[in-house]
């Protein structure tokens, strides 16, 4: 999570030894499209990612699965709150009403609309922490903010006409149902838990 006080996070320790990381965004994303690969087992997606993530081998399987366990809690990490669903339940997260992949065009154009960004000559420079901020506080004006409001718009309220043209934007905008990073990250928690529960068998 980014901290104006603290340097940006570069490298994990693990029993004394520091390993370099490569948190630039488009990393992470490569990790959020391997997730989204069913021809991939969950043992051969950490060892993936443990590649991708770290500048060192994998030198026995706890490091492998812990090294990787622990980019996932840093990705997961959120500066706000704790939400609730509508049955009182805690959660860590709110709903994600989107994808990384699938919306990949609306969040590059509104990087540039916005900040001037472009995301394609940031590959590998950008830090994780910096797109996240900066994916947070794009304003409603831009593309990516407009489709989000789109797929959350309540219809209650709305008669004929209107209703029939927001249907037809929401199913257009329609979520592909194995992309969103909500499902993502409820398979990357399962990942970890299985390969956590064979550990220690």
């Amino acid at each position: 999570m980014l901290s104006l006080t603290k340097e940006l996070e570069h490298s994990f320790e693990y029993k004394g030894q520091s390993y370099e990381l490569d948190l630039s965004f488009d990393n992470v994303l490569r990790w959020y499209e391997l997730l989204e690969d069913d021809g991939i087992d969950d043992y051969d997606k950490v060892s993936m990612a443990f590649e991708m993530f770290y500048s060192a081998c994998a030198l026995d399987s706890d490091l492998l699965v812990t090294g990787v366990d622990a980019i996932a809690d840093y990705i997961h990490q959120e500066p706000y709150g704790h939400y609730e669903d509508n049955t009182g339940v805690g959660t860590s997260d709110p709903i994600k009403y989107y994808s990384y992949s699938q919306d990949a065009d609306a969040i590059y154009s509104s990087f540039v609309e916005q900040y001037g960004i472009d995301l394609i000559q940031q590959q590998g420079k950008l830090h994780w922490d910096k797109f996240k901020a900066l994916m947070a506080g794009l304003n409603d004006k831009t593309y990516f903010r407009r489709i989000l409001s789109i797929r959350m718009r309540d219809t209650k309220g709305m008669e004929g006409q209107e209703v029939a043209n927001m249907m037809e934007l929401k199913q257009y905008y329609e979520l592909d149902d194995n992309r969103s990073v909500e499902v993502q990250d409820t398979a990357m928690n399962d990942i970890f838990s299985a390969l956590k529960n064979e550990a220690t068998r």
